[in-house]
């Protein structure tokens, strides 16, 4: 049985210090160039093209672009290229191609398409000389080394740090900025958070079911979490932005399924604390509040308090190590191996 001491996904979770200052340091020029590109074309919209876990990543680039850069910010749906009408127009955008491996092939072909058409396009991988890698203006590294758990870990921060990153240099903007230069350090203090999750395990043993609420950049990084969970715990997650889930789904919401808030962004909490209040009012849910404020924390059936420096995009960081250490350590209470999930594969290929 996987544990903390063999887990090469536990392993690579404690690199991500490092991993994110390689990544920020080793790609700052590259990051300065594309920004320049951007600029002198007066390019407005920005197109991420990915799967998984680099998906996951550009949600939060998402948000990050339209709002510090006020650039139109859109996800890639591949299929357009590969398998309807290919006739949607990159010549004047920004599109950016992510994947741990570089070997999403159809994400390549969107790639290849904006750069014939003459747009600025981006490939971040953690694989020289992969597929991704073969067409393109820019090529950025994530500069984590091997990701040997087939649950990404590492890639996923590196990635969230190099789009900021970009997002940072194109608007020059002050804040992001400064975030750049903290989330080394961000990340390290985030490592301090093992015991608070592993206090917060055992309601999660024994249960089949869990929702994931949160907003904004929140939302956006419950969509990872949501994720990790699945596919090392075997568990039915679910992630819902707070304000969608009132539109419907709330009708499902049930006693006995367990649910995971994050509330750490001032812009957006009003909303999912009053989900929370009503899921408890009505249906008597049980929760864990992930948070950076104590008096939220004291709303929950149990709580993890991340740095109260660390709100919105800086939040997700944090809160983004948390799941990761979550995942990991729920898949090991359940007698699973979270590196080697069933049916899951490193270089998966959609077309």
């Amino acid at each position: 049985m996987a544990t903390k001491e063999t887990s090469n996904m536990w392993r690579e979770i404690h690199e991500q210090p490092e991993a994110v200052r390689n990544c920020i340091e080793k790609n700052r020029d590259v990051m300065k160039s594309i920004a320049e590109q951007v600029k002198q074309r007066d390019i407005k919209t920005v197109v991420f093209a990915a799967r998984g876990s680099s998906d996951h990543a550009c949600l939060v680039a998402r948000y990050v672009f339209e709002i510090y850069c006020g650039m139109v910010a859109s996800i890639a749906c591949p299929s357009v290229v590969t398998q309807y009408s290919n006739t949607m127009d990159y010549s004047n955008v920004l599109l950016i191609g992510v994947s741990q491996s570089g070997g999403a092939a159809d994400v390549y072909e969107v790639m290849k398409k904006c750069h014939e058409e003459g747009g600025v396009c981006v490939s971040i991988t953690n694989v020289r000389d992969s597929l991704m890698t073969k067409t393109g203006s820019f090529y950025m590294n994530n500069e984590c080394g091997p990701e040997l758990s087939i649950t990404a870990a590492k890639s996923y921060l590196t990635q969230t740090a190099m789009l900021i990153g970009i997002a940072a240099y194109i608007s020059g903007n002050d804040e992001l900025m400064d975030l750049l230069t903290r989330l080394p350090d961000i990340v390290a203090h985030s490592m301090e958070l093992e015991s608070q999750v592993e206090s917060i395990l055992p309601i999660y043993r024994n249960v089949e079911h869990l929702m994931i609420y949160g907003r904004g950049y929140l939302a956006a990084l419950g969509m990872e979490t949501e994720l990790k969970i699945q596919e090392t715990s075997y568990l039915d997650a679910r992630c819902y932005a707070s304000s969608d889930y009132r539109h419907g789904p709330i009708a499902t919401a049930q006693r006995f399924v367990p649910c995971i808030f994050f509330i750490a962004d001032k812009e957006t909490n009003k909303g999912v604390i009053e989900l929370h209040q009503r899921l408890k009012e009505e249906k008597k849910i049980y929760s864990t509040i992930v948070t950076n404020d104590k008096e939220i924390a004291a709303m929950g059936d149990t709580s993890v308090l991340i740095s109260g420096d660390c709100d919105g995009l800086a939040a997700v960081f944090p809160c983004a190590v948390f799941s990761q250490m979550f995942a990991c350590l729920c898949s090991m209470s359940r007698g699973y191996n979270p590196d080697n999930p069933d049916g899951v594969s490193k270089n998966t290929v959609t077309i």
